[in-house]
């Protein structure tokens, strides 16, 4: 993960995706609303991408939230979701490349 210099001059504080690696495993996105709330957990940066993901909890099951385009009026979609663990390993090959 690459960190870029923001305009007040310290670190990007959210993680920025590497470029994909080879066999990079593709998420089925779905359109979102399976849970009415949820808790964000994780997320990369929105400023200095087009698409940026947040890592959501509800009802005991997490998934991987997508948002792509306008940061004022993003399109949204969503993966299924999984037990934590499950998602937590999905987010840490998103984190790295090795899923998109």
């Amino acid at each position: 993960m690459s960190n870029r210099t923001p305009a007040w001059g310290g670190l990007c504080p959210s993680p920025h995706l590497p470029p994909l690696q080879n066999g990079a495993k593709p998420l089925a996105w779905h359109k979102p609303g399976q849970f009415a709330w949820s808790r964000v957990l994780a997320w990369t940066c929105h400023e200095h991408r087009n698409t940026w993901y947040e890592l959501c909890a509800a009802g005991g099951l997490a998934y991987i939230r997508r948002f792509k385009g306008d940061q004022l009026k993003p399109e949204v979609a969503q993966t299924h979701a999984w037990r934590e663990a499950e998602a937590r390993a999905v987010w840490l090959a998103l984190l790295s490349g090795r899923a998109q």
